[in-house]
């Protein structure tokens, strides 16, 4: 074999043995587990109220107790958390009909090591414009209820504030703490204008989902 064969030769061994190291990198990255989605329990607050005791609200509440999500006069802690059980088990189900691995976080355990980490607020926009953490148990008064969502990337030792209060504009007459967003960290917001609370939740669910896979497939 003359020195221009042999040359060939060694060139040709040495291509195929990087097209099947590259061949299997690609393979071990397309085999590899998909990043888990995270979804803590979305920011919802209860009055500090105490609900009507009269016999006909006492029959509303024993008639609502029946339906966990209905917003007659119930107690505003177990609708608030009822509330956010059902977003966060709506939202976890539509990502997983996407093909996304999501999993509730509960409230208090440690941020997971590695994945995503999808959280957010509910907001009342009250007449005035201004924006505040949405309160449940003062009924249908307090104007257009949205979600604003952060999706941020794992590991993060602390998750940057979704957003910051506005000291000293507290008003007694409109209830929920008045807020300002963190324009670099929520994703996006989404309006939940309807009196369907359900329908409300399926739909906004829906959307953030929707925002979720396509950040996490980007």
């Amino acid at each position: 074999m003359n020195n221009r064969r042999w040359k060939g030769f060694v060139a040709a061994l040495w291509f195929a043995a990087f097209a099947s190291a590259a061949s299997g990198q690609q393979s071990g990255l397309a085999s590899g587990p998909a990043p888990v989605v995270y979804v803590s329990d979305f920011e919802l607050d209860a009055a500090n109220i105490t609900p009507d005791q009269s016999r006909l609200s006492r029959a509303r509440r024993l008639a609502g107790s029946l339906s966990p999500l209905h917003l007659s006069e119930q107690d505003p802690q177990k609708k608030s958390q009822a509330l956010v059980a059902s977003m966060s088990e709506t939202l976890i189900g539509d990502l997983q009909r996407g093909g996304i691995d999501a999993r509730r976080l509960p409230a208090g355990a440690p941020l997971p090591a590695q994945g995503w980490l999808v959280r957010g607020v509910f907001l009342a926009v009250d007449e005035g414009n201004r924006v505040r953490r949405a309160v449940v148990g003062f009924g249908a008064g307090q104007g257009k209820i949205e979600l604003a969502v952060a999706i941020d990337t794992l590991p993060v030792e602390s998750p940057a504030p979704l957003y910051q209060t506005i000291e000293g504009q507290s008003d007694k007459h409109a209830p929920g703490a008045i807020i300002k967003l963190n324009p670099y960290v929520a994703a996006a917001r989404y309006v939940m204008a309807g009196n369907d609370e359900q329908a409300d939740i399926k739909q906004a669910a829906s959307q953030v989902a929707d925002t979720v896979v396509a950040r996490v497939k980007q």
